[in-house]
């Protein structure tokens, strides 16, 4: 189910490097997307190392290979 939030975007929030966890979801807004990543990140020890920042996508680059994309759809 899509909804809309006021402003008209969504996000998704997908990774790369966590195996079989699959965070593939869409969030009504770059805020709860990003809540919820650096929730995975307290859970799995992970620790942000860059950020690339493309105005309407953003992409979390951590240790241990893992990488999260915050996406605006």
């Amino acid at each position: 189910m899509l909804f809309l939030t006021e402003n008209g975007h969504q996000y998704t929030l997908a990774s790369t490097g966590l195996g079989r966890k699959n965070l593939d979801k869409v969030y009504g807004s770059r805020e709860a997307a990003t809540e919820k990543m650096y929730k995975v990140c307290k859970k799995h020890g992970l620790q942000i190392t860059e950020i690339y920042d493309d105005k309407h996508d953003k992409t979390y680059i951590c240790n241990q290979g893992v990488r999260f994309y915050i996406h605006r759809m």
